[in-house]
């Protein structure tokens, strides 16, 4: 098994010139992120002021896929590092200050991270069993659909009753949500990247709870292939793959 290594990214020239116009210390010196086999953070510092942005990716695969992205102002940027083939992978840290211009380059991190996306051993169920055991749900609830708050009983069956994938938000959403379900009750967080990307997919699309939701092709495509990861995922009682 390899070991854990750091190394630094190297900034571009021009973004060194302009975070250092800013009063920060020169690149070399700016604190990484840190990864550890379960997620990625970044404690924003106190200056520069702006917005700041980490981006998670495949390192050495072709092509290098990005896995998840956050931005914030202050306090800390997190990321969940999911299960891949390598555990190989690249953080990058940007910034753009005082909200305004591009994003520059201020610290990144490469890692082989052994074990990446592996916690929990917990058994997996699927949609059809959460709506089936109410006190189960319940004491794992509440939980977020993108920016849709899954608080009681009712809403989660709600949800999974309008899993039917010719509407594939409302099929995304009910395998997304026996998902969390899943890892919340204590299986594996291999899943975790996909996740991210089911989340992200229905905040963009407005997801408010079960409802009519008209998408484009792409979009479409793009929440099916999600909905199969995760049933592919809840469906394997054995936990032996993602």
């Amino acid at each position: 098994m390899r070991r854990l290594a750091f190394l630094l990214a190297i900034p571009a020239l021009v973004a060194g010139s302009v975070l250092a116009s800013a009063g920060v210390a020169s690149a070399g010196t700016h604190a990484p992120p840190v990864i550890t086999a379960t997620q990625v953070t970044f404690t924003i510092p106190a200056s520069p002021p702006g917005v700041w942005q980490m981006t998670l990716n495949t390192k050495n695969t072709t092509p290098s896929q990005r896995l998840g992205r956050t931005t914030g102002t202050s306090g800390t940027l997190t990321l969940p590092v999911p299960q891949t083939a390598t555990c190989d992978f690249q953080v990058d840290v940007k910034v753009q200050i005082n909200g305004t211009g591009p994003f520059r380059f201020y610290s990144g991190v490469v890692a082989v991270v052994p074990g990446c996306g592996q916690s929990g051993t917990g058994q997996r169920f699927t949609p059809g069993y959460w709506k089936n055991h109410e006190a189960a749900t319940t004491a794992l609830l509440p939980q977020m659909l993108g920016g849709y708050t899954v608080s009681t009983f009712d809403q989660a069956t709600a949800v999974f009753d309008a899993m039917k994938c010719s509407d594939a938000i409302n099929c995304l959403a009910g395998h997304l949500l026996a998902a969390q379900l899943d890892v919340a009750n204590g299986s594996s967080i291999c899943i975790t990247g996909v996740i991210f990307q089911a989340n992200q997919l229905l905040t963009k699309v407005g997801y408010a709870g079960p409802a009519n939701y008209t998408v484009s092709a792409s979009v479409r495509a793009k929440a099916l292939s999600l909905e199969q990861a995760l049933d592919n995922y809840t469906n394997d009682s054995t936990s032996t793959s993602c």
